[in-house]
């Protein structure tokens, strides 16, 4: 009987004695976790314009450019599942490459160019109005290509350029792009972008191995050329 009353005592003491480890929440001081949209993503893969190569080159220049149809997809929702829509696209690309130099490195050259370029995605939609989706340009971008001579391109090149290095760099959010959920202020940070080229070879017949493309001292294409080519790009909220 002790022991019960003991008990009982105890329990009253702690009802009655000891304050409730439940808090009253002042709903006016509640800080909310703000949502932060997911860095997007865009990409195309090598070889999905059927009608011809997806980059061309142009002897006695610089330039380069494309006007490929590719896959544009667009993920909307970072690394998770889900969120990706893929557009039928025209790439619409203009570049020129400057202010050459080559490295010998071993037995091979790592030729690098600085590249200004400006490109447009739009969408194709047969019976429809085409609809721009995304347009990108930079001043101070990085062409490179490894080769095995000082005066031919190798069989592949790198286009790159990223925010970090170039701030002239852009990525425009244009009607179609705004129209899925992805308005300009979610391109406005950590832009980066860059190009695969594979399968890199003179337009014509030259004589040389694999047909490698010629180059002068200065970096300028001696040869027409043309090359397969790939995409990955990103960008987040500023």
């Amino acid at each position: 009987m002790k022991k019960f009353v003991s008990l009982v005592l105890i329990l009253f003491l702690l009802a009655s004695a000891i304050p409730c480890f439940a808090q009253e929440v002042d709903s006016t001081n509640v800080q909310l976790i703000p949502l932060v949209p997911p860095t997007t993503f865009f990409s195309f893969a090598s070889d999905t314009f059927h009608s011809g190569p997806t980059f061309t080159g142009f002897g006695g220049t610089g330039t380069f450019s494309s006007k490929a149809e590719v896959d544009l997809m667009v993920d909307l929702n970072d690394d998770n599942y889900g969120g990706t829509v893929t557009f039928l696209s025209n790439l619409n690309l203009k570049a020129e490459a400057y202010d050459y130099q080559v490295y010998y490195i071993g037995s091979q050259y790592l030729h690098v160019w600085k590249v200004y370029a400006e490109m447009t995605f739009t969408h194709v939609n047969p019976g429809v109005i085409n609809a721009d989706i995304l347009g990108i340009g930079f001043k101070e971008g990085v062409l490179t290509s490894w080769s095995p001579n000082p005066y031919t391109l190798g069989e592949t090149m790198t286009l790159q350029d990223s925010q970090s290095a170039d701030q002239s760099i852009y990525m425009n959010s244009l009607p179609l792009l705004k129209g899925i959920g992805v308005p300009q202020e979610y391109l406005a940070n950590s832009r980066d972008l860059a190009f695969t080229f594979t399968n890199v070879r003179s337009a014509t017949s030259n004589g040389n191995p694999n047909n490698l493309v010629n180059i002068s001292k200065e970096g300028i294409f001696k040869d027409d050329w043309k090359a397969e080519g790939s995409f990955s790009a990103s960008a987040s909220l500023k």
